[in-house]
């Protein structure tokens, strides 16, 4: 084979290389557990974590809509907003993960992970 070859073939490699580098990074989403962090890096992906603040959340079942407040770890709120089907034990919940953009003093969801109360909490 002649040197153009190989050449050509090295410079593929670092091409594909180089995608997949600019992917992976692209694909991961910082973790937030402060309402100042999800400020700070406000109309990117993140995943906020809180504790879901009882008596500040509302459901619309026709548009399937749910509005929640969510409590840092610091102690300053936001206020959440998911589009689908309200999860089944959202209301046992005790924290949440919200994936989405933070956008205008609101998270805007597109996944909603909770975390629930273990059964063996107490023993």
């Amino acid at each position: 084979m002649s040197k153009w070859m190989y050449m050509f073939g090295a410079m593929l490699i670092a091409g594909f290389a180089v995608l997949g580098v600019m992917e992976m990074q692209s694909a991961t989403t910082p973790y937030v557990t402060t309402v100042a962090k999800a400020r700070a890096l406000a109309d990117k992906p993140i995943q906020f974590k809180g504790a879901i603040v009882r008596g500040k959340t509302s459901y619309d079942d026709s548009s399937h809509e749910l509005l929640f407040t969510l409590r840092d770890d610091k102690g300053e709120t936001i206020r959440a907003r998911y589009n689908g089907i309200k999860p089944g034990n959202f209301d046992t919940a005790d924290v949440a993960v919200v994936r989405g953009t933070y956008r205008d003093g609101e998270l805007s969801a597109n996944q909603l992970l909770l975390k629930c109360p273990s059964k063996y909490k107490g023993q």
